[in-house]
């Protein structure tokens, strides 16, 4: 069907690397911030997919957004930044992200989010469940074999645990089947965590969590 054709096309795996910016929480919307953002996301997307690592691996979310609001002047600064070594004070990497940041523009009006547009806000006891849902996630894809990215993503984690519903593909077909019912289980106290044997396993409470 066309989910399976979908699931098997390799094109909707690949990111769009002028989107990537989108992926990164940062509080600031002003123009030149989130165009530096977004050119430094674009090189990173690059730089991950021409390595085949996780963006991750290259420069950490938080990283981007420090840089993008506070942008270093020269490369030697790079190597003061949190997050990164000295070593990106002289080396190549260090020099093709300083070239992103020196060609970022402001972003443009039609590009800017709006306040709508803002990812629930998660607070601490928010992020706690989120890190639940991420470790159930772990835990399922592992007992069906199925890559933790084909199940869900980590936006529809944080908005699930934010308390939204509507629009969520992980709520939706298979992926409520495999996945969806048991994390809105958990996120409502109907479902937690054991360890039996020295393994974790998922358990279900009595009663729905007051």
């Amino acid at each position: 069907d066309q989910e399976m054709e979908r699931l098997a096309d390799p094109e909707n795996y690949r990111n769009d690397p002028d989107l990537s910016w989108q992926r990164v929480r940062i509080s600031s919307r002003k123009p030149e911030v989130l165009g530096r953002l977004k050119a430094l996301a674009r090189w990173r997307e690059l730089e991950a997919q021409g390595k085949d690592l996780p963006r991750g691996r290259i420069v950490k979310d938080e990283t981007l957004a420090d840089l993008a609001g506070n942008p270093p002047r020269k490369q030697s600064d790079l190597g003061k930044v949190r997050g990164l070594s000295a070593a990106w004070a002289g080396n190549d990497i260090g020099g093709r992200m300083m070239d992103a940041l020196a060609n970022a523009e402001p972003m443009s009006t039609e590009e800017m989010p709006s306040r709508d547009d803002r990812k629930p806000a998660l607070g601490k006891d928010g992020a706690l469940v989120a890190d639940l849902l991420k470790l159930l996630l772990k835990i399922r894809a592992k007992e069906i074999n199925v890559a933790a990215r084909l199940l869900a993503r980590s936006e529809d984690l944080e908005a699930l645990a934010a308390g939204q519903r509507d629009g969520l593909s992980i709520l939706q077909g298979w992926r409520y089947e495999q996945f969806g019912r048991d994390a809105v289980e958990l996120v409502e106290g109907q479902l937690g965590f054991t360890v039996k044997n020295g393994k974790l396993k998922m358990t279900r409470t009595e009663e729905p969590a007051e």
